[in-house]
């Protein structure tokens, strides 16, 4: 059942992305998207309550489409870490390809209304990237390219977005597999030039330990992070018999896709919640969790 309301949901979702695309979220009513889902307009506003969490509900999509491919990379084990961030560059460029008709309408649409504030969801995850982001420059290259760390994260963001404006030309004369690896070779370029020469930091390591401090304890206190650890904890447990562990994971799954929705179901959080209680090993963070959900009151994922 849970299965079916998941499918419906991203139905829902894809047939949005479209319309959305072809003519814009504003010119689309939720009527048309029945229609095209060929299900009443009343099922719809069952899945969805208004346009809006449905808006919500795709940015999500589009972002875990994203994140989860780039997130299995990172598991590989038989791959360097060049070879990862490589491949994960390839996966980011390849994935805003597929969209880039849904997205450059919402940008167009963002213009027209004279919006041009990022989510704020969205600015969030810069603590998180710029975390990440140091990782990896410390495993590929060494501690002593940390100060560096602001420095770089602007250029590749900018070499990025630019590559972006170039893919979302239809005759784009570069590859996307060219781009990811002209990334890294400049990324090396400029690693060597910063580490041979004596020029001090455009970011400071100060300001950019400002910019992750404001999110690292949010990212410690975040509902979703509690959740992927409880899942790591359940997949490990020796004692559970398939049908236990089947049952643990999809509670986990669902309260994962309640949590990220704009409006999510008390009744269902508090059934899952009750579902995992019977699981000794997730005690512990269970009662974190249950913490946390109650002090983010009606959102329990703003990460602010």
């Amino acid at each position: 059942m849970a299965d079916r309301t998941i499918d419906k949901r991203e139905q829902i979702i894809k047939t949005a992305m479209q319309l959305f695309a072809v003519k814009g979220s504003s010119s689309t009513s939720m009527q048309d998207i029945a229609e095209l889902c060929g299900i009443s307009k009343g099922s719809l506003y069952l899945a969805f309550k208004s346009k809006e969490e449905l808006e919500h509900s795709i940015f999500i999509y589009c972002y875990r489409m994203i994140r989860d491919p780039l997130i299995r990379e990172e598991q590989e084990s038989n791959r360097s870490p060049r070879e990862k961030l490589r491949n994960q560059t390839e996966i980011l460029l390849n994935h805003v390809y597929e969209l880039r008709e849904f997205l450059q309408r919402q940008i167009q649409e963002l213009a027209g209304k004279g919006q041009t504030d990022i989510p704020k969801w969205l600015c969030k995850s810069n603590g998180i990237l710029l975390s990440w982001f140091k990782s990896k420059l410390e495993t590929l290259y060494g501690p002593e390219i940390l100060p560096y760390t602001g420095d770089l994260s602007l250029v590749v963001h900018g070499m990025i977005h630019s590559y972006l404006r170039v893919i979302f030309q239809l005759d784009s004369p570069v590859s996307i597999a060219r781009m990811a690896d002209h990334l890294l070779d400049l990324m090396d370029i400029l690693v060597s030039g910063l580490l041979a020469g004596s020029s001090q930091p455009l970011i400071s390591p100060a300001v950019l330990a400002s910019w992750m401090e404001e999110h690292e304890e949010n990212l410690r206190r975040n509902p979703l992070q509690l959740i992927k650890e409880m899942r790591t904890i359940v997949s490990a447990a020796a004692n559970l018999e398939p049908e236990q562990l089947e049952d643990a994971l999809e509670s986990l799954t669902i309260l994962d896709g309640e949590l990220l929705d704009p409006h999510p179901r008390r009744a269902i959080i508090q059934g899952m919640l009750s579902n995992l209680e019977s699981h000794s090993a997730l005690e512990k963070h269970l009662q974190e969790l249950k913490k946390l959900i109650m002090s983010f009151g009606s959102n329990p994922c703003t990460l602010s």
